[in-house]
């Protein structure tokens, strides 16, 4: 249940503090004075996108604040996952709209929009004028149908679209595979041809690197062989001798003073590091070779390894990839018939398996239908609307070629609403056959059985009696007031005979100071109630009639 409502700096309310109560709450007020706004902040706390706009002209921050009594399996559960704790069942939610930093807040942690979305179910329903359009959409239908059912749907429609995504995928594979074969049957020859001419070239992933350095080597031997003889005939002076006692006198010097430790050790390690280096220059001296056909055999060999390179536009390493990718794809390819065979039953198998959980879901939201179908009849009856009513499930049916076109995301069916208003008509789309004034009222007898059903504890009808009257205007009063019986019902209404059965009624009006517009909100006392619903009576000028009629309205509710 909703307990109270902060909000400052939104469009033209500055600062206001409601405090709610259970039963059912009315606002009323002139066009414009801000009670769609009050509407408005409730939405932001259950998950509506916010605007820039909606920041009041001159502030740097719009904020809504929200408190909330809880009491819900499920909602503990998704505050649980994400750290929230709910203090004596009390959550509160804010909204910070800001151009620099806007943010999410339940109990002063930050969450996400989605995951406010996913809390909102539990927290409120909100009935916009936009939702009046929804009913006119068969579109909506399905999500309609699974919200009254929203847990175990869900659950359903999981398991459905696990198994979709595991079809979609193995048939990509299918169709992926078939590709591959029609494409490597049309160039077998070819690569046949591709395979034995690589693998007979021998290819080393290294071998082009290690043949340039050694045709480097042999085109610069001179230069090589008279550096080496020069270093050669150095090395046999006595400069390691020398070096050699320099290193002992160091370590010497070192008994006598710690000044000397530390060049001893990098002398004594700098010694042998470079006996190590002279032995390696003697080694390469001895070994020096020149054969002139090995520089003509190894350049031959470059390039007919850069030709190859050339005609595959390849490098070396995705020259032996693709040899390698050679090799798998005619070995498949004799085997071709029975890996695309095991994995078209793969598919079937997956196809079959989403059918099936497609049918569990269907049969599911047809066994919801059946108690839409009754419990909506009877609804709409307590709203003089004497009319028939079924909702309308046709199932996909299997197709033989598995291409799964049959597969939406919400599951294999199409739902109509049809109903039935004038007897001996027969059932026509609800969406092509009803008035403004039918929608309401489809609307709110489909709103009280949501409302039963999920066991919703607060509602928000945003002029759900929009385009009735007379006795019609009676019955829906009567409504609404019967939802208040077991579910905080907070409308904004036009209608008196709403406004007369109101536990709670709140006036919203706006005023003009220093140049700036502000809305104002008042709880009103019996008698400004009374005053407040000849007014609406009126339409203008109040008489001392109508005052006692909405007396007598208040009293008789």
């Amino acid at each position: 249940m909703l307990q109270r409502l902060i909000v400052s700096n939104f469009a033209i309310i500055e600062n206001i503090d409601i405090s709610f109560k259970d039963g059912l709450t009315v606002l009323t007020g002139e066009t414009g004075a801000g009670k769609s706004l009050i509407i408005d902040s409730l939405s932001l706390l259950l998950g509506e996108r916010a605007q820039l706009e909606m920041i009041r002209t001159g502030s740097d921050k719009a904020e809504i604040t929200g408190y909330f009594s809880v009491n819900n399996i499920h909602l503990t559960a998704i505050l649980n996952s994400l750290n929230i704790n709910a203090i004596d069942s009390i959550i509160k939610v804010q909204r910070i709209i800001s151009s620099t930093k806007s943010y999410i807040k339940i109990n002063d942690v930050n969450i996400s929009l989605s995951d406010l979305k996913r809390i909102s179910k539990y927290l409120a329903d909100i009935h916009m004028q936009f939702d009046m359009q929804k009913l006119l959409n068969p579109e909506n239908y399905l999500e309609i149908v699974d919200g009254f059912k929203y847990e175990k749907t869900r659950e359903y429609l999981s398991k459905y679209l696990e198994s979709l995504n595991s079809f979609k995928e193995k048939r990509k594979e299918y169709l992926d595979i078939l590709k591959k074969a029609n494409d490597i049957k049309e160039k077998r020859d070819i690569y046949d041809f591709h395979l034995k001419e690589l693998s007979s070239f021998g290819l080393d992933i290294n071998e082009e690197n290690r043949i340039q350095s050694r045709i480097d080597y042999l085109k610069n031997y001179d230069k090589i062989y008279s550096l080496l003889e020069e270093t050669n005939a150095l090395i046999y002076e006595d400069f390691l001798d020398k070096l050699y006692t320099v290193k002992d006198n160091a370590e010497k010097l070192s008994e006598y003073s710690n000044n000397f430790t530390d060049k001893a050790e990098k002398l004594n390690d700098y010694y042998y590091e470079i006996d190590s280096i002279f032995d390696d220059f003697k080694k390469e001296f001895r070994n020096m070779d020149y054969d002139p056909n090995e520089l003509t055999e190894l350049e031959t060999r470059l390039n007919d390894i850069l030709n190859i390179k050339k005609k595959y536009n390849k490098t070396i390493p995705e020259l032996i990839e693709y040899q390698e990718e050679l090799k798998k794809m005619l070995d498949i390819d004799d085997n071709f018939d029975e890996i695309i065979t095991d994995i078209k039953n793969q598919v079937k198998e997956l196809y079959d398996k989403t059918y099936s959980l497609g049918l569990e879901l269907s049969k599911l939201r047809e066994s919801i239908a059946i108690s839409i179908e009754k419990e909506l009849e009877k609804n709409m009856l307590d709203l003089k609307l004497k009319a028939r009513f079924k909702v309308q499930i046709t199932k996909e049916m299997k197709e033989d070629n598995l291409e799964g076109y049959i597969f939406k995301e919400n599951g294999i069916d199409n739902i109509d609403f049809l109903i039935e208003t004038n007897i001996g008509e027969g059932l026509k789309s609800l969406s092509k056959t009803i008035s403004g004034g039918e929608a309401s009222r489809i609307m709110l007898a489909l709103k009280a059985l949501f409302i039963k059903s999920q066991k919703i504890s607060t509602v928000i009808f945003d002029e759900i009696d929009t385009g009735i009257s007379g006795e019609v205007a009676k019955r829906v009063a009567d409504k609404i007031y019967e939802i208040s019986l077991t579910t905080q019902v907070i409308s904004i209404t036009h209608l008196p005979q709403v406004a007369s059965k109101s536990k709670n009624h709140l006036r919203i009006s706006k005023e003009v100071k220093n140049d700036r517009t502000y809305t104002k909100v008042e709880e009103l006392s019996l008698d400004e109630k009374i005053k407040e619903i000849a007014l609406m009576i009126s339409g203008g000028k109040v008489t001392e009639s109508q005052l006692e009629y909405a007396k007598e309205m208040i009293m008789s509710s």
